[in-house]
C-alpha cells in the first residue's frame, strides 16, 4: 500500500520566513518608535524641570541682594528715614542697577507711599503706582503672613503695564537685633525682557526661551502667576527631540541591522544622562557654594554642621566652633567700594583655607559672617589655630590700585556640648564674637 506523504514546499518556506520577518520588523519598529516616543516625553520633563531650577536659582539670587541691603541699617538710614540721594546713586539704587542688573529698586516707607524709586533708562515711563497696581501690594500682604517665618521675603511675579517683573520684596530689619521694622519694605525687580530672557537661555542652556502672551498648554510652557495666583504670561522653549535624530536612520536600517539600532539608541541615551548629570552637579554647586568665595553657602554649612554633630554624638570625640568676622567692613565698602569688600571676602577665605585642616569645615554664612567646625579639636588647641589665622590676616594685607589695606577679623569661639543643639554652640559663639568686637575688636574671644 502506497503512503501518502506531505511535503512542505520552498514557496511555503520562503512565505513563512518572509511573514516572520514582516512581523519581527513591525515588532522592532513599533518598540523603537515607542521608546523614542518615551525619549521624547522624558526631553521634554527634563526640560520643564530645568526650566523650574533656573527661575528659582534666579529668585534665591534676588533675595540674597535682598536680604543683605535690608538688613543693613545704613540702607534703612538713607532710603527711610533721610534719603540721601548721593548715598543712593553710589550704593543702593543705580549701583545695583548697573552691577546687577536689575530694573528697579524700591523702597516703601509707612501707609506704604514711595520713598525711593530707582529704575533703569529702558523702563523710564515705570512709576510707583503701576508696581503697586501690578502685583507688589499682593507681594506686601503676602509678607504680612510670613514675617515670622520666614523674615517676610516673598517673590514673585507682577505684570506692570505692559511688561512682567521678577520681583523680591520683603522688610527692613535693625541689623543687631534682626527685627523687623515695621511698615517699611524694600523691593527688587528684573524685567523679563528680551535681553533678560536671552541671559537665562544662555546661562541655563535653555534653547528657544521666550516670554508669551498666549500658548496652547503644551509641556513646552509654564504659566507665570501672580500673589494672587492670576495668570498673567507664559515661558515658552524648544525641546530638542531625539526622534527626529534616530528615527529616520533606524528605521531605514532596522531590518537587516537591528542590533544597530539598539546600539545607537544606548549611545543616545548615554549622552543625554551624561549630559543631564553634568547639569545637575553645575546646579548642585550653585546652590551649595557661595558665588564669591566658592565656600560652603549657609545652607550648605548648616547642613553639613548637623551631619557632624550627629557622627560627634554617636562616636564622641572634641569638637569647636569659631565665628569669623571682618572687623569695620563697612568702612572697606564705603571707603574704597564694595569691589574691594568683594576682594576683602575672597582674600580671608584664601588665607584661612591656607591655615585651616582639609577635615575642617568652613562657610560663608552671610555679608562678611563666616564659621568653622574644628574637628577633634580640643577648646584650648581650636583657639590657638583661630589666633593664628587672625595673626595671618593682619599681617597679610590687601594690595589695590595702589593702596595697601590691612585687615582684622574678630573671632568667637564655642566648645561643643553633647546636651546642646548646634544651633545653640552657633548661638554661643556669636555672643563670644559679639564681646571680641565689644572688647576692641582683631581678638579671639571664647564662650564661657
Amino acid at each position: 500500500m502506497r503512503e501518502n506523504k506531505k511535503f512542505v514546499t520552498t514557496e511555503s518556506v520562503i512565505a513563512l520566513i518572509s511573514g516572520l520577518y514582516v512581523a519581527t520588523g513591525f515588532a522592532v519598529v513599533f518598540s523603537i518608535l515607542f521608546l523614542l516616543t518615551s525619549l521624547d516625553r522624558a526631553a521634554k520633563l527634563d526640560r520643564a524641570n530645568r526650566v523650574d531650577m533656573a527661575l528659582n536659582l534666579e529668585t534665591r539670587y534676588l533675595k540674597a541682594i535682598l536680604l543683605e541691603y535690608s538688613g543693613w541699617d545704613e540702607a534703612y538710614e538713607n532710603l527711610i528715614v533721610n534719603l540721601d540721594e548721593t548715598w543712593i546713586e553710589g550704593n543702593s539704587g543705580q549701583y545695583l542697577i548697573d552691577q546687577h542688573g536689575f530694573d528697579f529698586t524700591l523702597a516703601i516707607k509707612a501707609n506704604r507711599q514711595v520713598a525711593n524709586l530707582s529704575i533703569n533708562d529702558e523702563v523710564k515711563g515705570l512709576k510707583f503706582e503701576t508696581l503697586m497696581s501690578g502685583g507688589l501690594e499682593d507681594l506686601i500682604e503676602e509678607s504680612l503672613k510670613v514675617q515670622e517665618g520666614d523674615e517676610g521675603m516673598v517673590a514673585g511675579y507682577i505684570l506692570a503695564g505692559t511688561d512682567i517683573y521678577l520681583v523680591a520684596l520683603g522688610p527692613f530689619k535693625n541689623e543687631k537685633t534682626k527685627k523687623i521694622r515695621p511698615d517699611s519694605y524694600l523691593s527688587l525687580g528684573r524685567r523679563l525682557d528680551a535681553e533678560y530672557i536671552g541671559e537665562l537661555e544662555s546661562s541655563y542652556e535653555l534653547l528657544g526661551l521666550r516670554l508669551a502672551s498666549q500658548t496652547k498648554g503644551t509641556m513646552n510652557s509654564k504659566v507665570l502667576l501672580d500673589a494672587s495666583n492670576r495668570s498673567i504670561g507664559y515661558l515658552t522653549w524648544f525641546v530638542e527631540q531625539p526622534s527626529r535624530l534616530i528615527a529616520p536612520k533606524v528605521i531605514g536600517i532596522v531590518t537587516p541591522f537591528f542590533c544597530l539600532a539598539i546600539f545607537l539608541t544606548r549611545y543616545f541615551l548615554k549622552l543625554d544622562y551624561a549630559d543631564r548629570i553634568a547639569f545637575e552637579e553645575r546646579l548642585y554647586k550653585e546652590a551649595t557654594c557661595d558665588p564669591l568665595t566658592n565656600i560652603s553657602n549657609r545652607r550648605q554649612f548648616m547642613t553639613l554642621c548637623q551631619q557632624e554633630m550627629a557622627v560627634h554624638r554617636r562616636n564622641g570625640g572634641t569638637l569647636a566652633v569659631a565665628l569669623f568676622d571682618i572687623d569695620h567692613f563697612k568702612t572697606i565698602n564705603d571707603t574704597y567700594g564694595h569691589a574691594m569688600g568683594d576682594k576683602a571676602l575672597v582674600h580671608l577665605v584664601q588665607v584661612c583655607s591656607s591655615e585651616l585642616r582639609e577635615s575642617d569645615i568652613f562657610g560663608r554664612l552671610g555679608g562678611d559672617e563666616f564659621a568653622v567646625i574644628l574637628r577633634e579639636t580640643p577648646l584650648e588647641e581650636a583657639v590657638n589655630v583661630v589666633d593664628r589665622v587672625r595673626a595671618k590676616i593682619e599681617a597679610c594685607p590687601i594690595k589695590s590700585n595702589h593702596n595697601v589695606i590691612t585687615i582684622t577679623v574678630s573671632i568667637g569661639v564655642a566648645p561643643m556640648n553633647d546636651s546642646i543643639t548646634f544651633d545653640s554652640i552657633l548661638e554661643m559663639a556669636d555672643v563670644a564674637l559679639y564681646k571680641a568686637k565689644k572688647n576692641g575688636r582683631n581678638q579671639v574671644f571664647v564662650s564661657a
